[in-house]
Order: structure tokens, then sequence, then C-alpha cells
């Protein structure tokens, strides 16, 4: 195991390998000491410092630099940072290269109660060393940690094959649904010898199809009631549809070549109706939408449809609004659209978000808020809730960390959280990258 360096903002040093314990005593007491030396940095103060730190344990050549967030900075904010730190990196000699660099330079972005920490790992072979910069938090920064919402994540399944799905049934026999790119498998509750409930694989089935499946591959799963499908579990997939049954202790599937419409929410949850595009139509309807298997994403044709027409979309989902309901929606060229009384209008303050969102009910705040990943590749691996009381999005938690790139978000069933998956990467001994794919259940706390 690798032991770290730690580098105070004084001459470098390097001291002896560290126990756990002493790691955290040392990270400890170096942030009581040094948070309040910091108060008034700003940021290009901390990059050029942090800058200064690593080039110190680097030296002029070849690296490979990645940047983190794991606090309420903006893409806009940690883009910005990232391009002055290989700024003043280059400025040191310290070029940032490929993956083949026998270099690698992690940098997080961090924050707590006290204020914001930025820490850089430099890697070597096994030898790994650290600088750590205390940067202050604005007043807004600080006032929305303190008032806002808190997202947590527990931890549903964890696998080494893709999952696209998770669906978890409320029956009398409890199980949990997984969908994979070329199979689905259920598991059953069981007690465990410790006395604790595991899941225990039961049945697997292979999904049949005849026409390939696109790289970018995505899937949904349904239970039968909410859809009002008849069946026990639905699956939507490009240009496949497969229907599961219960026969009491076993399932059994069957799958078929069809390009019919995926539902875009349960109707079993709060605001998931649309109003009806027909006219003098009495009542509401479920929305559907086309997919299109060449490009993984909407073609923006619905059934029944809206009077207005949509633009192709990755992603939708009903929300509650103060005139009823409305469904929001991630346009494929990047903008985040609101469709109510069958007008169609932009959502302003969304450049953050990524193109996977699902919508929650918490009762914090307004009792609403929108679970969105991150955009770009710094921002890929956290999730934020936001609010939209007008046409303006509002962030009411900061970034919830999450140890990979976001595959996907999807409402969870009970409609209270957001399933969303997560792929981590790790390089093994033998430096050949392991993928785990691990399934969170994301939920809003109230402050």
């Amino acid at each position: 195991m690798p032991c770290k360096l730690y580098n105070s903002r004084q001459p470098m040093i390097s001291p002896s390998k560290l126990g756990l314990l002493a790691l955290a005593l040392v990270l400890t007491s170096w942030w009581t000491l040094h948070a309040a030396a910091s108060d008034a940095a700003n940021h290009d103060q901390a990059v050029a410092d942090l800058a200064n730190q690593i080039a110190a344990m680097t030296g002029s050549g070849q690296a490979r630099l990645t940047v983190r967030n794991r606090s309420s900075l903006t893409t806009e904010e940690v883009s910005s940072i990232g391009k002055l730190l290989d700024r003043d990196l280059r400025g040191h000699g310290v070029i940032e290269s490929g993956a083949q660099s026998a270099i690698t330079i992690r940098v997080t972005l961090s924050e707590n109660a006290a204020g914001g920490l930025w820490i850089a790992e430099v890697e070597e072979g096994t030898d790994v060393r650290v600088a750590m910069i205390p940067v202050s938090i604005l007043p807004a920064q600080r006032a929305q940690m303190e008032t806002g919402i808190t997202l947590a994540k527990t931890l549903v399944w964890r696998q080494s094959e893709p999952v696209l799905d998770v669906l978890i049934t409320q029956s009398a026999t409890p199980r949990m649904i997984v969908l994979e790119p070329e199979r689905i498998v259920a598991y059953t509750m069981t007690a465990a010898s410790n006395g604790s409930s595991v899941w225990t694989k039961a049945q697997e089935f292979a999904i049949v199809h005849t026409r390939p499946f696109p790289r970018d591959l995505r899937g949904r799963l349904f239970a039968g009631a909410a859809i009002g499908s008849g069946h026990f579990f639905d699956v939507y997939l490009p240009g496949v549809s497969c229907s599961g049954m219960d026969e009491g202790s076993v399932l059994s599937l069957s799958c078929e070549d069809r390009d019919d419409p995926w539902p875009l929410a349960d109707l079993s949850t709060a605001g998931t109706v649309f109003p009806s595009a027909q006219p003098g139509g009495a009542g509401n309807v479920h929305q559907k939408a086309f997919y299109n298997e060449m490009r993984s994403n909407f073609t923006g044709v619905l059934a029944p449809g809206f009077a207005t027409a949509l633009p192709p979309f990755y992603g939708a989902a009903p929300i509650a609004r103060p005139a009823g309901e409305a469904m929001l929606i991630s346009a494929v060229d990047g903008r985040v659209l609101m469709m109510e009384n069958n007008s169609l209008k932009s959502v302003a303050a969304t450049r953050d978000w990524g193109s996977d969102l699902a919508v929650i009910s918490s009762g914090c705040g307004s009792g609403t808020q929108v679970v969105v990943s991150g955009s770009g590749a710094g921002m890929a691996d956290s999730v934020r809730a936001y609010e939209i009381p007008g046409l303006e999005a509002e962030p009411v938690s900061v970034p919830l960390a999450l140890e990979g790139s976001v595959m996907a978000v999807w409402p969870s069933g009970d409609g209270l959280a957001a399933m969303v998956v997560v792929r981590t990467e790790e390089v093994t001994a033998t430096r050949t990258p392991h993928a785990e794919y691990e399934v969170y259940r994301v939920s809003a706390h109230c402050n």
C-alpha cells in the first residue's frame, strides 16, 4: 500500500509512512491551523499556490491531470479553475498529457462547514504525495450550505456487469429486478447468517432481440401496476419491449422487437399525468415518448402528445407547478425546457446540468426538487438538487459526491428519491482497469 506524504505550505516535507489513524490526525490538525489563514484568498491565488506545490513534487515534464468537484462550486467555476491550474502548471514546466503518463495528478475541490479545501494527489508508481490548500467559501455558498437541502445516498446494489436500471418491487415477496444490456436478473430477499437480509439471485433471463443494440445503450424498468400494463414489470430498450409475469414462486419473461413509445413516468406517483392534447378531451392522459435507437435519445414525438411540438431530448420528467402540472425536458442541444399549458419555454441557470434528471417529492423546501447530474467530465461524478419556482433553476443543495461517472438518473418507484447508476473504475495491482457499477438511492433531507 503506497504511503501518502503531506506537504505543508512551508518548504516541502516528506514524513514517514502513516497509518490511517495518524493520517486523520494530521489532516485535522493541519486544517485547524491553516483554515482561518486563507479566508481572504481568491481562486487565482489558491490555484497559483496549489500549482507551486504540485510542481515542487513533480518537477518539469508530462503528467495526467484530473479535477474532481466535491464542493458547491458551479461547473463554470470548476472549468475556470481547471484552466487556470493547467496554465500555472505549464508555467512551471508541467505539461498536461494523456493517460499514458507516468505521473498522475488528481485534484479534488472539497469543502465543509469550516471552508474549502483543495487537495492534490501526485501519484508516480507506488509513491503518492499530497498537497493541500485552504480556500474561503463565499457568503452565498455558505448560506446555501446552512439553509438548503442535503442530498444523501444509500447503496442499493453493486456488480461488475453494466447496469441500466434497477426496480425493487413492492409485493408479498420483495424482488429486485436488475436490467443489464443483454439480460435481466431477478433477486429475492433472504436472511444472512448474521441476521441481516441480503439479495440472493433467483432467476435470470436473456433479452432476445434481432437488431443490434446501440453503443450508448439506455433502458428502463417499470412496475406493471405503475404504468397500467397489467404485467409484473415491463422493460423498454431500443427496438425491444419485454414483459415480466409473476407466476407465483417464479417469474417468466417474453420479449419482442417493437418500437413502442416509452412511458415518461410512473402513473403511481404524484404529478405523472399531463393535460390531454386532444381538443375537448376530458381528464388526463399518460404521455409516452418514441425512442431513436440510432441516436440514443427520444425523438420528441409523444403519444398522445401536446399541441406544441417538442425537440429531441434525452430525458423528461413531470413536475408539480403552482398552476398545475408541467413537464421538464432535457433537450439534446443542451437546453432545459418547461412544457406548461401547451407552451414550451426555456429554463434559465441550467448550464451546470447534465442530460440526466429526476423529479422527487421530498417534503423539503417547496416539496419538489429536481435531482440533476453534472455537465461535462469534471462534474460527471456528482448530482445536485434544484428547485424551479419560476423559469429559473435555483440550487438548493451542494453537489453530492459520487465516486465515479453518473451513467443514469431515474426516479424511484415511490417518487421520493432518485435512482442513480454510477460507473467506478479502479486500477488493479497489475495496472489493469477494473470497472464496477453501483446503484444508489439518492434522497433529499431538510436542513
